[in-house]
């Protein structure tokens, strides 16, 4: 018997609405660096990374822990939902409060306190979202989760514009108009989820939150670890330095962070199913874990290598002069999206095989080592130094992430792989580097890319029949009964 495999065309659905998400997110982000500049966009990024910081405790690895268990047995859906919805507000709401009650400390001026409240207040509405998502990724329904975060990014950005435009720049107007969308999406994403898959078992089972928490709470530390060491360097050089500072960093930062919805995409499609296939710990996952690895790897390494390159003249062309400061950070940024891609991979393929108390230690790790280093390197060395700091980190999470997938994955045909991509990405580079000061940035990249693209399917590191089949989406065995999908909701 067979079945149509629905990781293909979710990569599609999720990659497409992640790239258009993505670059109305980017196209946004622009408009707004420009007209705050780095002062007044360095007191909005300060405020929007300590919430994304406390926002751990508005999840606490529920999300990542419901989404595996529901994957694998989805008549839980209709019993847990509800209790996780109302757990997930009781929790969100509790951070709201926390955040509130230590702003006397943080020692910052009106406006940019105001702006703390209210991305704290948009962490409810985003619980809402985030909990009803479970249950489209649990049951493979992604073009549903696909539709509601690509909806939410354009009325954040329309409501952003228009409060731009109205307000003459206004930052905090900006902050409250997302906590508006954040509970606006988060009761659509709840009423779809209600008639989609209800009704529900509306009792609470408060008895059994604990345990919940005590499951999920692996999955929260890793995010909690990850989230600091991505956050934390804008907090600390708000703190060492100065809001300009990290309204520089923020830019260069947010320029190359732009481009994370390729692996979100193309992991988020597979967890799902593969979680429902899962059966040891000691799996041989590499077949699939190097499919990905290539794709990933050929993707981000030129990008990589074109940041370097480019660094000074896409800041000028995409914000202008006054953001120049940032183009050492940004260049040496542009090195992370191979470790981000490849890493981003492995921790979700620990959580996979039940490994995610590991996947939390290298995050408690990384954290440290992040933390520690941004407080000798940020004071002396300002959001240049912050950037080496991030790198550095994420290539520590790398090695250890292959240390604990050595089981499941092979080292060698991954570092093969990454070769074959270094090679044909080098003959990139030697392109963009006769053309950058003789072409405009934008024509450099389009005539790199088409060179590169040709390359990487006339050498066969993308077949073109992967394409094909993700294209055609090709026939796959089917899920065990208990795990498939109910293909009548």
């Amino acid at each position: 018997m067979t079945t149509k495999s629905r990781v293909p065309l979710n990569a599609i659905l999720l990659s497409s609405s992640q790239f258009v998400r993505a670059a109305i997110g980017f196209l946004f982000f622009l408009y707004l660096a420009r007209r705050l500049g780095p002062g007044d966009f360095g007191k909005y990024m300060f405020a929007f990374s300590l919430a994304e910081i406390f926002s751990i405790l508005g999840d606490l690895g529920l999300h990542e822990y419901s989404i595996r268990e529901m994957a694998r047995r989805p008549e839980l859906l209709r019993e847990r939902l509800p209790g996780i919805l109302v757990l997930k507000t009781l929790l969100s709401s509790t951070s709201a409060i926390i955040m509130v009650a230590i702003l006397p400390l943080l020692g910052k001026d009106r406006a940019t306190s105001i702006a703390v409240i209210a991305f704290a207040l948009a962490q409810i509405g985003y619980s809402w979202f985030y909990a009803s998502t479970i249950a489209f990724a649990a049951r493979q329904d992604l073009h549903i989760q696909a539709f509601l975060w690509l909806m939410e990014k354009i009325l954040f950005a329309a409501a952003g514009v228009v409060v731009i435009a109205a307000t003459g720049n206004d930052f905090v107007l900006v902050a409250f108009s997302n906590t508006f969308v954040q509970f606006f999406g988060g009761a659509l994403a709840v009423w779809i989820a209600w008639r989609k898959y209800g009704p529900w078992v509306l009792r609470l089972d408060t008895g059994k939150w604990k345990g919940y928490i005590r499951s999920a709470l692996p999955f929260g530390l890793i995010v909690a670890f990850f989230l600091v060491y991505f956050r934390i360097d804008s907090v600390m050089i708000s703190f060492f330095r100065s809001d300009e500072e990290v309204g520089q960093y923020g830019a260069a930062y947010n320029l190359v962070s732009a481009l994370l919805f390729l692996p979100a995409g193309l992991v988020g499609a597979m967890f799902p199913r593969l979680a429902g296939l899962y059966k040891s710990p000691d799996d041989n996952l590499d077949a699939p874990f190097q499919r990905a690895a290539r794709w990933l790897l050929a993707m981000s390494l030129p990008m990589a290598v074109g940041i370097w390159l480019l660094s000074t003249q896409l800041l000028t062309a995409l914000l202008g002069d006054t953001y120049l400061p940032a183009a050492t950070a940004f260049a040496i940024l542009g090195w992370t999206l191979p470790v981000w891609f490849i890493t981003f991979l492995q921790g979700n393929l620990l959580t996979l095989v039940e490994r995610q108390k590991a996947v939390a230690l290298v995050g408690l790790v990384n954290m440290i080592l992040n933390v520690g280093l941004n407080l000798y390197i940020i004071p002396r060395y300002g959001f240049a130094g912050a950037a080496v700091t991030t790198l550095i980190t994420e290539m520590m999470g790398l090695t250890q992430m292959f240390w604990l997938l050595k089981r499941n994955i092979s080292l060698a045909q991954t570092l093969m792989n990454a070769v074959k991509v270094a090679a044909l990405t080098v003959l990139m580079g030697a392109l963009v580097w006769v053309l950058r000061d003789r072409i405009n940035v934008f024509a450099v990249i389009a005539i790199a890319s088409v060179a590169y693209i040709s390359a990487i399917m006339a050498t066969g590191i993308i077949p073109l029949s992967e394409i094909r089949d993700i294209v055609k989406r090709k026939e796959a065995a089917a899920e065990p009964a208990e795990v498939r999908p109910n293909e009548g909701l």
